[in-house]
């Protein structure tokens, strides 16, 4: 599992408001189309008389599939797996078993408040419109439990129920439809047979998608566009996903005061009405997690997003060089771009190195330097197979724990003074005796460095994981 974590980032907020305004359990989105991949938002209202709930249950539908619960903050997660009903084509890969049930317990909402319960998977098997039933119930200690259970028949009305099951819509695309082939796994990238232009959804325009060039071995990628809502209504993107990962999401990098940190936006992105919205490198944008190759500069990645209000849309972006901050049909100059050291995909190859740290540094610049916001890399150490980095952009810093591999020296993750401690490396996995080879390198080395760059360095709040398996 990948995570990204960041010291009071991932607290969740609960919305206060009187019990009677949201009277069932609901779901977001309302509407998904077959073969897409989406984000379940388990909405959970009041509790059982008066009482908080302290665990929440949800059955998962035949036909959801592939399913992952988030990680929630105070809560303990259970996942309950077994057989399918019938066999699943995801991505070309036959599935016939995983998460049945998933169970948050040890929290607490009160009943005058409401909170979100989220799980990720693919919508598979639909050759006809229907629905995913999410079956859920809540329990309040030991003082009773609410079951939202009911299911509503063909035509039926689901307000109409008393205690209805939070349900999504499921459509199904037209087979004329050339992106949406859900018979058959969807190609990882696609030749430019044409530039990723424009692509039009409901009110909302997106325009200028793409992504960068990632080295052999990456595990996350990062994609970026710009919407415009043309409408008089404001509009949300609730979800993203590609074939090209394992798991996609929304991110945002934020300054909180001098410290760079980055955070899943789990309600998604506002879209107002009559705005423009701009995922870019920096800010907002679409991780892509666990990559099942690298992403080759001049191909193009397809994605799949997910309005609350437009619905489903698939945009390709376009794979630019490791540092772009562009689409390449956009005029990107890359004439201050130093290419010595790139291979012909336009990433950086660290057979060229003449070091394990001159490939250390080499991966960081290529994957992060940007002329408005050069990348300082030093006191770089190394004991066999790990090795530690320090890092500096604008006003920032952090260190990064690497380790080599048959494809190089890859990016484990990101912290701060954390990774100075032995005990902190080992914990970590790290080899003991490696782990304190590396601490005692790492003081010996920054010992010679600037004061203030070290105190970048150690600025770095919490621990962003770039790839958990890598270690």
């Amino acid at each position: 599992m990948h995570k990204f974590v960041s010291t009071g980032l991932m607290a969740i907020s609960l919305i206060s408001v009187p019990a009677l305004a949201l009277a069932h359990a609901g779901v977001s989105p309302k509407t998904a189309d077959n073969g897409t991949t989406v984000r379940a938002v388990i909405t959970v209202p009041h509790g059982c008389d008066g009482a908080a709930t302290t665990d929440v249950i949800v059955k998962l539908p035949e036909g959801f599939v592939s399913a992952k619960p988030m990680v929630k903050a105070g809560w303990d997660v259970t996942i309950s797996k077994g057989a399918y009903a019938r066999t699943y084509s995801v991505h070309g890969s036959d599935v016939t078993e995983g998460a049945l049930e998933v169970r948050w317990s040890g929290g607490n909402v009160p009943d005058d408040q409401i909170d979100e319960f989220v799980i990720q998977g693919s919508i598979q098997g639909f050759e006809a419109e229907g629905a995913l039933p999410f079956i859920t119930t809540q329990l309040c200690g030991t003082t009773g439990s609410v079951a939202w259970d009911q299911v509503a028949a063909p035509g039926e009305d689901a307000h109409a129920l008393e205690h209805p099951a939070p349900a999504i819509a499921v459509t199904v695309a037209a087979a004329s439809d050339a992106h949406h082939d859900h018979g058959a796994a969807a190609p990882a990238t696609h030749d430019h047979g044409a530039m990723a232009g424009s692509v039009t959804v409901g009110a909302l325009e997106i325009s200028g998608a793409f992504t960068r060039a990632t080295l052999p071995g990456a595990k996350v990628g990062g994609g970026f566009l710009t919407i415009v809502n043309t409408g008089g209504e404001a509009d949300r993107l609730i979800s993203a996903a590609s074939p090209v990962s394992a798991e996609t999401q929304l991110h945002e990098m934020a300054m909180e005061g001098e410290v760079m940190k980055m955070r899943e936006l789990e309600n998604g992105i506002d879209i107002p009405a009559g705005a423009t919205v701009t995922l870019q490198p920096g800010g907002m944008h679409v991780m892509f997690m666990g990559l099942s190759g690298s992403l080759e500069e001049g191909k193009q990645v397809p994605v799949t997003l997910t309005f609350e209000k437009a619905g489903t849309v698939e945009v390709l972006l376009d794979i630019g060089p490791a540092g772009a901050d562009a689409p390449a049909h956009g005029g990107m100059d890359h004439g201050s771009m130093d290419h010595s050291s790139m291979s012909h995909e336009g990433t950086y190859d660290q057979s060229m190195a003449h070091s394990d740290s001159e490939a250390i540094e080499g991966l960081l610049k290529s994957t992060f330097d940007t002329p408005e916001a050069p990348l300082t890399v030093a006191g770089i150490v190394v004991s066999g197979e790990y090795a530690i980095a320090g890092w500096a952009q604008s006003n920032t810093g952090g260190r990064a724990l690497l380790r080599k591999g048959h494809h190089g020296w890859a990016v484990h993750l990101c912290s701060g003074a954390a990774l100075k401690d032995a005990a902190n490396l080992a914990t970590i996995g790290v080899p003991s005796e490696a782990a304190a080879a590396l601490a005692a390198d790492l003081a010996s080395a920054e010992a010679g460095l600037d004061a203030a760059l070290v105190a970048q360095f150690d600025m770095f709040d919490g621990t962003m994981m770039v790839d958990e398996d890598l270690i």
